[in-house]
């Protein structure tokens, strides 16, 4: 029943659309399942792992994220895996960690895309690894990305204009603004479709 309730609200959207006013805008609440979804296919695209560092032989990536949603800010947990160090040819001449970590970044918009920026990691388990990281941070503060970037629209085409098994086309997305919840991710934004 909720499939066809679906359909059919993506089926009258286009003629909703029209006859509103330009600037109206819409909400879209991202629950908690879906924010770990959009990470994991726009973050954790490769093989299952987001690098944050990849320069050949020596890398620093994150793997088994789990998030989870706070006042103003998105928390992935995952394990951190490392080989910090010198490339030299086609080797890395350095140490290898690995740490169980906690990451923190505010979710803004921009055009079609949610940026996770002011990326900062709340807490590491391996001192170890958190000692070496803090010391090739300070060598170069921009080793590691402070933002990522998450196409929302791909997002809005995929999942809910396909879903509901609509022809209607989206043509534009912008996102208006963002704010994070416990319980969501709430994107006010304006868009424009089109029907065959």
């Amino acid at each position: 029943m909720r499939v066809a309730w679906v359909r059919k609200f993506w089926a009258i959207l286009p003629a909703l659309a029209a006859a509103l006013p330009a600037a109206a805008q819409s909400t879209l609440s991202v629950g908690p399942h879906s924010v770990q979804t959009l990470i994991m296919e726009q973050l954790f695209e490769r093989a299952g792992r987001w690098y944050l560092i990849d320069d050949g032989a020596c890398f620093t990536y994150l793997e088994s994220p789990q998030t989870r949603l706070a006042a103003d800010r998105v928390v992935l947990r995952a394990h951190l895996v490392s080989r910090l160090g010198q490339r030299i040819g086609s080797g890395c001449v350095g140490a290898d960690f690995a740490s169980n970590v906690a990451l923190s970044g505010k979710l803004h918009g921009s055009g079609q895309q949610l940026i996770l920026d002011d990326i900062r990691i709340d807490r590491m388990d391996d001192a170890a690894a958190r000692s070496a990281l803090d010391l090739a941070l300070q060598v170069d503060p921009q080793l590691i990305p402070r933002a990522a970037n998450i196409n929302v629209s791909e997002f809005v085409k995929k999942d809910l204009v396909a879903a509901g098994g609509s022809a209607a086309r989206l043509d534009e997305f912008h996102i208006v603004s963002v704010s994070t919840r416990p319980d969501a991710v709430v994107i006010r934004f304006d868009l424009s479709l089109t029907m065959p």
